[in-house]
């Protein structure tokens, strides 16, 4: 079988040799004579290639794997009318995304000087990245309201909150796909007239997707709120995004929330799975392979030390925002902040998730434990 592959998919070489010939390729130049003149029988993408009847049709393809959880770059329809086999990595780097929100809020608590177990969390969307936020933001004693419409009629479970209700809430994270159509639509969802119901100081935290928000709107509120926090890690016209909104957000990343090295890899896991299944074919190659040992493996904290400052130094210590953040500013003065966007998401530094990390603490930090154990940590007590 022939394999055609976007650059940026982690050992995606290593693990479909086994399956043929692989040829790795820019993914957002991607066209419909590459997948013709390779006589591609399997296209592997990320978000960046929108897979379209356009670009598969006269075209061999059989499997389409994307090595991320939304699908909305995938004409569905499309592959189920052709019947051309799918696969995408549900769930694989939403643990990432979950600790990029936590990062955010536990050094922005720092700068801005406030206790976040103190402030009402709103979550916009409880599926695999919101239900994580969740449950770590519940293990810091964080009050959290949720709103999920569709998880609220599917499960048919009370104590979920409204948009009304979920817009009063301290800090608002936002943790939805991009729907356009149906009952639910997010598309456009943070608009103006939601903006207007926020405090004044609210923080808002957008990983999902850029057009869930509405970037005019929330410029204008931001020039008329000051002391309004915007963090957002997605964009509208990505990767000509708005320079304007990133000028006056407090963090700005480029797209790469989900962008773990962990995550990253157990995505091209899940599709390499799905296609020898798809096909028939043995497994030869797992994600464990290629986990090498994170940069820090262990920190250790004293019976002196303040819970509030361990955490936050275990957590910056795996993954601190600004980073990431002060990286996408510098773009603003390059002659293409557009290519830099990209370039940023391309050459992306190997990025570990919090369970990498063992923390040891001795026997009278119980409670910082569980808050730890509850990130993600792993700990261990000194007896």
């Amino acid at each position: 079988m022939k394999i055609i592959a976007d650059e940026n998919i982690p050992y995606v070489v290593e693990a479909f040799s086994s399956l043929g010939d692989v040829k790795t390729v820019v993914g957002r130049s991607l066209k419909q004579s590459d997948l013709i003149a390779f006589e591609a029988d399997i296209l592997l993408v990320r978000s960046v290639t929108p897979v379209t009847a356009a670009l598969l049709t006269d075209t061999p393809v059989k499997f389409v794997g994307t090595s991320t959880i939304g699908t909305d770059h995938i004409d569905m329809d499309y592959l189920a009318q052709q019947h051309i086999g799918f696969a995408n990595a549900p769930a694989s780097n939403a643990t990432s995304a979950a600790e990029y929100v936590i990062s955010a809020l536990i050094v922005l608590a720092q700068q801005q000087g406030f206790q976040l177990a103190q402030k009402t969390v709103g979550i916009i969307g409880c599926g695999n990245v919101g239900s994580r936020v969740l449950q770590k933001l519940q293990a810091l004693g964080v009050t959290c309201l949720v709103c999920d419409p569709p998880l609220q009629t599917q499960t048919g479970t009370m104590g979920y909150v409204n948009m009304h209700d979920v817009s009063q809430a301290d800090i608002i994270t936002i943790h939805v796909p991009l729907v356009t159509t149906g009952a639910y639509p997010t598309w456009q969802l943070i608009d103006s007239h939601f903006l207007q119901r926020l405090n004044p100081n609210a923080i808002l935290i957008n990983t999902s997707r850029g057009d869930v928000i509405d970037e005019t709107a929330l410029i204008q509120r931001l020039v008329k709120y000051p002391n309004m926090t915007a963090i957002l890690d997605v964009w509208e016209e990505e990767p000509a995004i708005n320079q304007l909104l990133l000028q006056r957000t407090v963090f700005g990343t480029p797209h790469i929330a989900g962008y773990s090295f962990d995550g990253k890899v157990h995505g091209t896991e899940m599709i390499y799975n799905a296609a020898c299944q798809y096909f028939a074919q043995p497994k030869y190659w797992s994600a464990q392979q290629s986990l090498a040992d994170p940069a820090l493996l262990r920190l250790r904290f004293s019976d002196t030390v303040q819970d509030n400052q361990a955490i936050y130094t275990a957590v910056t210590s795996v993954y601190d925002v600004r980073r990431d953040s002060d990286a996408l500013r510098r773009g603003i003065y390059t002659d293409d902040p557009s290519e830099w966007f990209d370039l940023l998401r391309k050459q992306y530094p190997i990025r570990r998730e919090f369970s990498s990390l063992t923390i040891q603490l001795p026997a009278t930090k119980l409670a910082l434990a569980y808050q730890l154990e509850g990130l993600g940590f792993q700990v261990t007590i000194n007896q």
